[in-house]
Order: structure tokens, then sequence, then C-alpha cells
């Protein structure tokens, strides 16, 4: 006898199981990101009312973790999932209980699945739906499929079926003032539908469909990242990266916008009809490639060039970074000791992991069947170390959350101070082999890269305002973004 599958708990806003997904995913969410910030359109998300959220899937566990921990409001978000997660014993009861809606992949069947939907919309809640409908490894976003747009349009049909006032159809939801609303690519501008749109699903359905997917995927892209291929992303970040620095250089609600213009300056397509522009993209990617091979970063680059590095100001660094983190090793090192296993583990799952997109969700999953016996242990040594007295209990249970932040919060930016060592003596090491003749290849490695930034960071502003001049909207945006249209700016550029 085939197991059924449960029902969703869908009235419940108050499910138990989904705060504990919420706690869950916040916890995953803070461990495996730096810093989280969450921006959202205009008009803002309301606290309450039907909403269809449509989200870019690129990774399998972390999407969803993300839009549990961060919705507004803390709004509870109904995902659709593969049926076949909800026969797994326990898994399923949690996912029914959680609110997910089960889609049947195989019988192509999904009645239930709009049943369930509209029932979840009807009593004013949030669908969130990945409309690709799997994660992936690729530079752009898959095909979108169909099904949101046939969810959005039966809900405002059943709706204008249940109106009394035949003049109310024509607003499709009076609720909403007259429209409906998808919040794109997580928290983006809303696509509203009209009634003219419902007009056209009632008179060819098919094609208002397909035309209302194109919306959406159209409102993702203005959300996210795509690139037609990975030289083309490849060129782009190091020429972002080049012109305007890292993240933190460039603001976080244009990162999008600044990547993609790029991407769209490097296209293929754009590139091939131009010797000038196709020579870039490639010295883009050498210079990409270079600094791969020499583990060194663009600011390392920059650094070494612009303040002429003798050997002496290398040495004092490299003594001054590594200095500056011996000292605080004695600091850091017991979290490391105590937590070496998680990261030995993380390591393990991402080598042999084959998928990219999955290698977070595995990192989450080992990292959180180790905690419990790693952190169970360390618990009752504490215990019994104080003597097995209720207090050392308590105080080695609250101890436990203790150390997860202070490990949490000195990781980042003592990793990034092991980096900067390691740069440091890749750049002494390359400048004392010139001095004593040795070897004088690193020396000339970097001489290379030093000169490959300079000619990309030079044709760089040149193509931009050259191509700002004939009206390219995405060269206009960057030079606007940059200032690089300034007098002194200018006249540099004249005398390439």
């Amino acid at each position: 006898m085939a197991r059924s599958d449960p029902k969703p708990n869908i009235g419940d806003d108050d499910s138990g199981i989904y705060k504990a997904l919420q706690y869950l995913a916040r916890l995953a969410v803070w461990v495996y990101f730096r810093n989280v910030k969450v921006i959202t359109r205009t008009p803002p998300i309301s606290q309450q009312g039907p909403l269809l959220v449509a989200a870019n899937h690129m990774n399998m566990v972390l999407d969803p973790a993300v839009l549990i921990a961060t919705f507004p409001h803390a709004r509870r978000c109904h995902f659709w999932a593969l049926a076949r997660f909800f026969r797994i014993p326990v898994v399923g009861q949690v996912l029914s209980s959680a609110g997910v809606l089960p889609v049947d992949t195989q019988t192509r069947s999904n009645a239930e699945l709009f049943e369930h939907t509209l029932d979840c919309l009807e009593h004013g809640g949030v669908i969130a739906v990945f409309p690709e409908g799997t994660s992936y490894t690729l530079p752009h976003h898959l095909p979108f499929k169909d099904g949101l747009s046939w969810a959005a349009y039966e809900y405002l049909l059943d709706q204008c079926n249940k109106s009394n006032n035949p003049e109310e159809e024509s607003h499709i939801l009076p609720k909403t003032n007259g429209e409906a609303m998808w919040l794109l690519s997580k928290y983006g501008a809303p696509i509203r539908i009209t009634a003219q749109d419902l007009k056209k699903f009632q008179a060819e359905p098919k094609p208002a469909v397909k035309q209302l997917t194109t919306r959406i995927a159209n409102g993702v892209e203005q959300g996210t990242i795509n690139s037609p291929d990975w030289d083309t992303l490849h060129a782009a970040s190091e020429a972002r990266f080049i012109m305007f620095g890292d993240t933190r250089r460039v603001k976080l609600e244009d990162y999008v916008q600044v990547s993609q213009s790029f991407i769209e300056i490097f296209h293929p397509s754009k590139a091939k009809d131009d010797p000038l522009r196709s020579e870039l993209k490639l010295r883009l990617l050498t210079f990409h490639k270079t600094l791969r091979q020499l583990r060194l970063t663009v600011w390392d680059i920059n650094m070494y060039e612009n303040h002429e590095i003798t050997l002496r100001r290398a040495i004092l660094r490299l003594a001054s970074t590594w200095t500056t983190l011996a000292i605080q090793i004695p600091l850091f090192l017991p979290s490391i000791i105590i937590n070496w296993p998680l990261y030995l583990l993380g390591h393990v799952a991402e080598h042999y992991e084959e998928h990219t997109e999955s290698v977070a969700q595995d990192k989450l999953v080992y990292a959180v069947i180790l905690a419990i016996p790693l952190y169970g242990t360390l618990i009752y040594q504490f215990w019994k170390y104080i003597g097995f007295t209720m207090i050392g209990l308590i105080g080695a249970i609250l101890l436990i959350p203790v150390l997860a932040w202070y490990h949490m919060a000195l990781v980042d930016k003592r990793y990034d101070m092991a980096k900067e060592v390691a740069a440091s003596w890749r750049i002494c090491a390359a400048l004392l082999s010139s001095v004593t003749g040795l070897d004088a290849q690193p020396r000339r490695e970097l001489e290379d890269a030093v000169q490959l930034r300079q000619w990309c960071l030079q044709h760089t502003k040149q193509l931009l305002l050259d191509l700002a001049k004939e009206g390219d909207p995405h060269a206009h945006y960057l030079v606007d973004y940059g200032k690089l249209a300034s007098t002194n700016e200018y006249i540099v550029n004249e005398k390439l």
C-alpha cells in the first residue's frame, strides 16, 4: 500500500515546526555568511495579504534558508518542493507541518498543489517558488517554468468568480487596490497584473502565461547577476575589481547593476566584433588566471605597484603582519583547536561533492551532525571538571553559545590576516629572489602581473569613456558611477 502524503499545514501561522526552522535558518545564515543585509524595493512588503515570491536557486538549501531567515516581518513562506521528499519518514512530517507544498513531477498531476496554493493565498499567505525547478552551477539562471504564472492567474480568476459585484471583476483584487504583486529576486520590485492581463489569460491562457513567465524572469534578472559564460563573468569581475576595488568599495545596493553592466560590456556578441574589446577581455582573463596561480589579490598587486616596494619595505610588512597575527593567536587558538574537526569535515565535503550548488548544504549538514557529539563532549568534560554540580551543568550549557559566538566573531578577520601574511611572504620572497640572484622568476611573475594590471586599468577606463560617448547605457552608468569623466581622469586617458 502506497504511503499517502501528509496534508500541508497552511492555516496555522504559529506553527512550532516553522518557528524552529526559522531559528535554524538564522543560525545557518549567521554561520555561513559574514554579513547579511536585506534591501527591499518600493513599495515595501506588507505585513499581511497574499504574496507570490519568485527567487533564483543557485544553492539547494541556503536559498530557502535565506528566505526563511530574512523575509520581512518574519512572514511564513510556503515553498513548493518535490513530492518524493514527503514520502521520507519524519522529513515528510516536518515539511508538511512547516507548510511546504508537494509538487508531483512524475505524473505531472498537480491539482492538489494548486488547490493548496490557492487556499494558502486565500488565507493571505506567502507562496515562495524557485521557478527554475532545480538548483544549478551556472553563471546565469535556468529557463523559468510556468507553474508560478499559472498559479497567479488561477488565483486571480478564482477571486473574480467569488466576487458578488461584477464591477469589482475589473479590479481583480480589491484587497490590494486592484492589483496583485510578485516579489522578484526575493525582495525585488513587484510585478503587477491588471484586469487587462487577466482578460488575455481568459481568452488565450498559454500565451498569457508564457508572457507573464517572461516578465517574472526579467524581474529576477534585475536583481541577480547573469552572464552568458564563465569567461565573461571572470573578465567582468576583474574589470570591476580593477576599476572600483572589492565589494566594500561598491555599495551593496549597486553591486548587481555595476557587475551586470561590466558583463554587458564584455558580452561575447559585442566583443567578437570589436578587436580592441576582445583583446582587453582576453587580457583580463589572463590577469584573472595569473592572480590565481600566484595566489595574490588585486590589492597585493596594487600595493606593490603604488608603493614601489623595496626589499626592506617588504620585510617590514611581513614582520608587521606576522606579528599582528601572532599576538592574537593565543586568544584565537583555543576555539580553532575545538572547531578544527568541523573545518576538516567541511573541506572533505567540498572536495568530494560533485555539484557546486550542494557544497554549502553538505557543509551545514555535516557540521550539525559533527557538532552534536563534539559540543556534547565539551559540555560533559567541563561539567566533569566542575564536579558534576548543577551549577556546573548550567555553566557548561551556557558556555557553548558563548564559545560559538566568540569563534564566529573572530574567525573571519583572523582568516583575512592570515591571507595577508601569506601575500606578504610571497611578495617578500619575490623581491628576495631578485636580490640574491638565486631565482628571479618570482620577481618577473610579479612584475608581469603589475604591468598587466596597469594595461587592463588604462584600457578599461578608455573603453568605458569611448563607449559612453557613443551612447552605450552600461558604459555611461559605469563612467558616472566611478566618476571617470572628471577633468583629471579624462586628461590621463587622453594621453594614453
